[in-house]
């Protein structure tokens, strides 16, 4: 085992491998970073979502590739600096900095075609990037609605609206309470679409934490 690690050891050091994973952890921080602002409203349970974590690996890996082609164009340039600055500013050095190769997809049929048939690694990544953030949105709405499917089944109409009364009393929303009433007293309105008025009401409002917990006391009480 001690052999192994050695070896594994001597390696990382012949291909640089601390800067290549300085370089990964600062793409993957700043992966993390986008996600963040992305999702304002819902930080934590975005980054949560294995849409999230691919997008940060996707970022480590390019950031990775971009790193080896720095040191190809710039022999004895290996430096710490120079592994924070790729991860950083992989992106930029991707789209204006280097030119790689295209990712081949497939071969070329004529033979006198001059350039192979491929994705630019540049292209590539932005499909990925895309796929990624899709997949995050597709896992939050996925999260919502089965929140919202609890509340519907451990909390009734008034216990809803008081929640809706205490989030938008914390934010200082005025005009909610009108709105809170008008669903409740509307007679046209089921009870199923009062409680997901409702419920949306609360979650526009940022208060998903306090409809959680009170879907887990009630759970609890019943």
């Amino acid at each position: 085992m001690a052999e192994s690690l050695q070896a594994v050891w001597e390696w990382l050091a012949s291909v640089n491998g601390g800067l290549y994973a300085i370089t990964a952890l600062m793409a993957a921080l700043w992966a993390a970073s986008e996600v963040l602002i992305g999702y304002p409203d819902r930080p934590v349970q975005a980054l949560r979502t294995w849409g999230a974590w691919l997008l940060m690996a996707a970022n480590a890996l390019f950031a990775c590739l971009a790193l080896a082609a720095a040191l190809t164009l710039v022999p004895n340039s290996a430096s710490i600096w120079m592994a924070l600055g790729v991860g950083l500013s992989w992106q930029s050095m991707l789209r204006g900095g280097i030119n790689i190769q295209p990712v081949p997809m497939s071969e070329a049929a004529d033979v006198r075609t001059e350039q192979p048939l491929g994705v630019p690694l540049n292209e590539l990544y932005t499909r990925l990037q895309g796929f990624c953030v899709g997949q995050i949105q597709r896992q939050l709405v996925g999260a919502r609605v089965d929140l919202m499917e609890r509340a519907i089944d451990k909390l009734e109409v008034p216990d809803l609206a008081r929640i809706a009364r205490l989030v938008t009393a914390a934010l200082s929303i005025t005009e909610a309470e009108e709105f809170i009433q008008r669903i409740e007293n509307d007679v046209d309105l089921t009870k199923e679409r009062k409680e997901i008025m409702l419920i949306s009401l609360i979650l526009d409002n940022g208060g998903a934490d306090i409809l959680r917990t009170q879907v887990k006391q009630a759970k609890r009480g019943s």
